[in-house]
């Protein structure tokens, strides 16, 4: 597996939010893409991800597309797209190969991504290198599953990131374990996965996307989930494709006519996920149009101000 930073500079005006949007192509299809968040800096207004990417097979083309975007004052803003060949991961600044135990980590459940987290240590100051995986609730607890060994980060707890399912019943993702081996003393951490489904009502019919940003309360690990309405049947206009549109005015044309064929109020519906006992903060960013069709963004928060907080 590879680990690759990715920074972003403020300028003179802290954007509200910053986003990274990638895709994995190989070739010409599309193995995956995700949407991150950028969390702010230590003050000199730079911001740094890391983003987990697959190895290249031999033989066959694999490249990185990813640009940003930002929303500061109601408006949204979208760089140029980069693409970068993975063909030579070593020779590439900001690069570094995780060692992974084949066949690899679990991949999400069809049609799911995945979300980042701060992986629960026991002992958080351990600073040597920690092996994780994942286990579907069925499967017997063993070290065997611990396939990725990723460097401590800041604070000793290194980011992670998890499937938001490994498997699916009725639409919503369906618990399973994250296992890691203590580097302190080698035994063996589970940590069950539970999630939470996050509805949202618009009454008015004007609101085209409703994003979650989400996180633990220290916000070490920040997510945005992009809320679909609610059995929607439309696959060409799932809000999550916003972001990727390389016609993003006439995929929100197209968007907000398939929303306007079901009737109000419009619920839209989205899922967090974290270890179980552990507490998720959240807010709300909607994105509504005008009647002159132009978008602009606004924030909600729960009553009286702050982030809404839900125990998983």
């Amino acid at each position: 597996m590879l680990f690759l930073r990715r920074e972003y500079s403020d300028g003179p005006e802290s954007p509200e939010l910053v986003l990274i949007h990638y895709s994995i192509l190989e070739g010409g299809s599309v193995l995956s893409r995700a949407s991150l968040v950028m969390p702010p800096g230590t003050g000199d207004g730079r911001r740094e991800v890391f983003l987990f990417l697959p190895e290249p097979v031999a033989g066959r083309p694999l490249t990185l597309r990813y640009g940003y975007s930002t929303v500061s004052s109601g408006n949204e803003w979208f760089s140029p797209t980069f693409d970068l060949d993975l063909a030579s991961p070593e020779e590439i600044e900001g690069m570094v190969r995780l060692e992974e135990t084949p066949p690899g980590n679990l991949r999400p459940a069809s049609g799911r991504g995945m979300f980042r987290m701060l992986l629960p240590l026991k002992n958080p100051a351990a600073d040597a290198p920690v092996r994780y995986g994942f286990g579907a609730m069925r499967k017997k607890p063993s070290a065997d599953l611990c396939r990725v060994a990723i460097p401590a980060g800041k604070g000793g707890v290194p980011v992670i990131e998890a499937p938001e399912a490994l498997s699916v019943l009725k639409a919503r993702p369906m618990p399973y374990f994250c296992y890691h081996v203590d580097p302190a003393d080698g035994a063996l951490r589970q940590d069950k996965i539970a999630v939470a489904r996050i509805p949202f009502t618009d009454e008015t019919g004007d609101v085209l996307a409703v994003r979650m940003i989400w996180g633990d309360p220290a916000w070490g690990a920040s997510n945005i989930t992009v809320m679909e309405l609610k059995k929607i049947g439309d696959e060409s206009c799932r809000a999550a494709g916003f972001f990727f549109a390389e016609d993003r005015p006439g995929f929100a044309s197209g968007w907000y006519q398939a929303l306007a064929a079901y009737p109000l109020p419009h619920i839209f519906e989205g899922y967090l996920a974290g270890p179980s006992g552990t507490e998720v903060e959240y807010c709300i960013q909607l994105v509504r149009r005008r009647e002159d069709g132009s978008l602009f963004t606004e924030w909600r928060n729960r009553e009286g101000g702050g982030n809404w907080k839900i125990t998983l």
